[in-house]
């Protein structure tokens, strides 16, 4: 009799070649899972940019448009329900908030991440009521307003995910 020649893969080729193929996804997937992270931290970076430099140019275009005496005030001292504020303007407002001169008011929630944007008017115990609030600004880690030579400095940082972005500027408000 004759030797029969065996044609196909034994079992330990068949296992070498599952070995090496569950190598090769293991890395392609590893590789795919990386991108993916990679481009999240870049998008979240991006966001928190964004939000940081909108929230600095919103305060900044505000401030450069006070454009009436007392004109900005930095860390107006009024009392308020909730948050920390931030500086205060006389702006001409228009409906329908008021019909006349109104303050403007930027307001910092530390708890909640936010500032708002708000219209307020003195009340007759000596505090303020807010007419109108919107939010401005979310995520924010910290908001820095102070007085320089001839304007305000604005710094903002915003965190998105495990990113976080900072904006300065500095406005010179527009007084008569």
């Amino acid at each position: 009799m004759r030797p029969e020649r065996h044609h196909g893969l034994t079992l330990i080729e068949i296992m070498v070649a599952l070995a090496l193929g569950s190598v090769v996804v293991t890395l392609v997937g590893s590789l795919f899972v990386a991108s993916l992270s990679a481009q999240r931290r870049g998008v979240n970076l991006r966001d928190a940019q964004d939000h940081a430099r909108g929230l600095v140019d919103l305060i900044a275009r505000d401030v450069r448009s006070a454009g009436r005496t007392p004109g900005v005030r930095v860390g107006p001292r009024f009392a308020l329900d909730q948050g920390e504020p931030l500086l205060s303007f006389l702006s001409e407002t228009p409906a329908p908030y008021r019909t006349g001169p109104a303050w403007i008011a930027y307001v910092f929630l530390p708890e909640r991440g936010e500032v708002l944007q708000q219209v307020v008017a003195p009340d007759s115990r000596g505090g303020v009521t807010v007419e109108d609030s919107r939010v401005v600004a979310t995520g924010v880690v910290r908001v820095v307003v102070e007085q320089v030579a001839n304007g305000v400095s604005v710094e903002a940082e915003v965190r998105r995910g495990h990113e976080t972005a900072e904006a300065r500027t500095v406005a010179t408000p527009r007084n008569p």
